[in-house]
């Protein structure tokens, strides 16, 4: 099988990334679920060409070398679908992938209200995980690398939080600080579940839960597994939880928190603190 009569059986992976992001937009559509059917033709897409080791046409310079950027790219994907998401529950602009200053260092956040480099409000981190097996390549599991991402998760919110008054934060009980200072944080992770490597729902959400109890304040899964007649991927339910839900619950609740901090005119609050300090010397 060429690469052409590939696309012609499970699709390209540009157009339906395309027809997809164009749906959101076009149609305002605000909830995940209601595209979450595209979203796992996407990947099944994605990764059907991967595996069967063919480059969609017009994707990847470079043959299979090119093709592999384009498929690590897939994460930029998810963030940006889910901006645009938010957009349309709020009205506001949710930057993706914004470099925002933290007390000690630079950090790239996925989401960000305000989209601007001091001070944002709300942050949420994204990434999507699991892959087939392709070549000598071995498959990988939905929680691979999860003790290096569960590390970065937590430095990256305690950081975000420190960045807004450098001098004058004091930090009395850990959890009463953390719930209160800005900005609120997030994870929104999307995984394809592989049950060889021991998968479920249920650990990616066990994995989050003490980040949530500790670090975050909301975290919503997403996932999806190869369906019975090995033609496709569907959608995985969510367990209710705490504070660990779908991916709906948890872009309402952050468009809830930019509405409110937003207020009746929708304005973003100017930055503060510290933070001022560094946008205007950085203008």
């Amino acid at each position: 099988m060429n690469e052409h009569e590939l696309e012609q059986k499970v699709g390209h992976p540009e157009l339906l990334r395309d027809r997809l992001i164009d749906r959101v937009r076009d149609e305002e559509v605000r909830r995940f679920a209601d595209i979450q059917d595209e979203w796992v033709n996407l990947m099944w897409s994605l990764d059907s060409f991967r595996v069967a080791g063919l480059t969609p046409t017009g994707m990847g310079k470079g043959g299979s070398a090119g093709f592999e950027g384009v498929y690590r790219g897939k994460g930029n994907w998810f963030a940006l679908v889910l901006a645009l998401l938010i957009d349309n529950q709020t009205g506001q602009h949710v930057g993706s992938r914004t470099k925002v200053q933290g007390f000690s260092q630079q950090h790239q956040i996925d989401l960000a209200w305000p989209s601007r480099k001091v001070d944002p409000l709300v942050c949420a981190e994204t990434k999507v995980t699991g892959a087939p097996a392709f070549g000598r390549t071995p498959a990988r599991g939905a929680m691979s690398d999860w003790s290096n991402r569960r590390k970065e998760l937590k430095f990256a919110a305690t950081d975000l939080k420190l960045a807004r008054r450098r001098q004058e934060t004091a930090i009395q009980h850990w959890d009463v600080w953390r719930q209160d200072a800005p900005p609120k944080c997030f994870f929104l992770w999307a995984a394809r579940l592989d049950p060889s490597k021991r998968d479920s729902v249920e650990r990616m959400a066990d994995g989050v839960q003490s980040v949530v109890n500790t670090y975050l304040d909301g975290a919503g899964v997403f996932a999806w597994e190869e369906n019975q007649a090995g033609s496709g991927y569907e959608p995985v339910a969510v367990p209710p939880r705490s504070r660990i839900s779908d991916l709906d619950d948890v872009l309402y609740r952050i468009a809830s928190e930019i509405q409110k901090a937003a207020g009746e005119d929708g304005v973003a609050p100017a930055p503060v603190g510290d933070a001022a300090n560094r946008s205007v010397s950085s203008s």
